[in-house]
């Protein structure tokens, strides 16, 4: 759960630059403030500001990805609902180490490793830590509190996350539209490829060359096409045609069989014509940016609803999901309940 957040902590700072020596050096402030060394306390235990300070640069670094920024007068409110945020990671982890919950050094590891996997180097790895203002040893705590706060739901939260067949039945009927599989189109095609100039030539005389082999080769390739066509309109095989002709070599050697399709998922000017015939029927030629196609139409697969014993242990996973997520939410809003916890700044 919110382990695979964590290991896309840092995946999305692959292509960064790390900070100068200027920036790095810089006083952490506030709308022009300093943030004192201690931020929070969170029942004796203190949150530090540099903890803070990295949180709120991820923060913004995520806000210009997505065309925001943060004006100065709203940081120190956004800074105190992310040491709010750390307090609850803070209370969660005394939780769990209050019930006996220890993670080894090797299930932190692993997942250390499981992060740095996703960079193309350990140089990579280390820069984007940089660019986070993020040592190793920051990275290993955060992995630590997050295993912390999985196995904390696990044995706090999941035993009482029950699903009725009543409630995924219910799920079922609300949301039918998403467990309804769309009309597709089971179809078969001959295709013959053409080619596009380059235009890379240096002289006007190669490109002229170019011009007219590419002329020539569509050329034949629509004549070709256009033969093959009277010869599907004359009655014969079309896997056979397929089979002797086509240059599709995925589909081919299948008799030119596509699979289901649906319209969507193909060419414009193909889902254009093909919705067009009747089970059986063969369109004329159709052009497209790869060369020439003859589509015929084998089989409408109508829409139909997948049936709920299909889809019942999805629907159960997923409503345990939410319904973990809602018992942990308030299981956490009782600890702070029951916490002292003092924001200093």
């Amino acid at each position: 759960m919110k382990l695979k957040c964590l290991l896309l902590f840092l995946s999305f700072l692959l292509p960064v630059s790390v900070l100068s020596a200027e920036e790095r050096k810089e006083p952490f402030t506030l709308n022009g403030k300093p943030v004192p060394d201690v931020v929070a306390i969170v029942n004796g235990a203190p949150l530090l500001s540099r903890v803070l300070e990295r949180d709120l640069f991820a923060f913004r670094f995520r806000a210009r990805q997505t065309g925001k920024e943060i004006k100065p007068a709203d940081e120190i409110t956004i800074a105190r609902e992310l040491v709010k945020a750390a307090a609850g990671q803070e209370l969660i982890a005394q939780k769990a180490k209050s019930l006996g919950i220890r993670i080894g050094e090797e299930q932190i590891n692993r997942q250390l490793k499981n992060v740095e996997d996703q960079f193309p180097s350990h140089s990579g790895f280390l820069t984007a830590l940089a660019f986070q203002h993020m040592s190793i040893e920051a990275l290993k705590e955060k992995i630590h509190r997050t295993l912390l706060e999985d196995e904390l739901m696990r044995r706090e939260i999941a035993p009482k996350a029950g699903v009725s067949d009543e409630n995924v039945e219910k799920y079922y009927n609300d949301n039918k539209a998403r467990f309804t599989e769309p009309v597709l189109y089971r179809a078969s095609h001959i295709h013959i490829a053409t080619i596009k100039s380059t235009g890379n030539a240096k002289d006007e005389a190669s490109r002229k060359k170019a011009a007219r082999l590419t002329t020539m080769i569509n050329e034949e390739a629509e004549e070709k096409i256009n033969s093959i066509l009277k010869r599907v309109k004359a009655g014969e095989d079309f896997a056979d045609l397929a089979k002797r002709f086509s240059e599709d070599d995925a589909s081919k050697e299948k008799g030119g069989q596509l699979g289901g399709l649906h319209p969507d998922s193909m060419l414009p000017e193909i889902a254009e014509e093909l919705v067009k015939l009747k089970e059986g029927g063969t369109s004329g030629i159709i052009k497209s940016q790869f060369g020439f196609h003859i589509l015929k139409l084998d089989e409408i697969i109508p829409s139909q609803l997948i049936p709920l014993p299909e889809t019942k242990t999805d629907i159960m996973n997923l409503l345990l999901k939410m319904k973990t997520r809602h018992l942990f939410k308030a299981y956490l809003a009782d600890l702070e309940k029951k916490a002292e916890i003092q924001i200093l700044f």
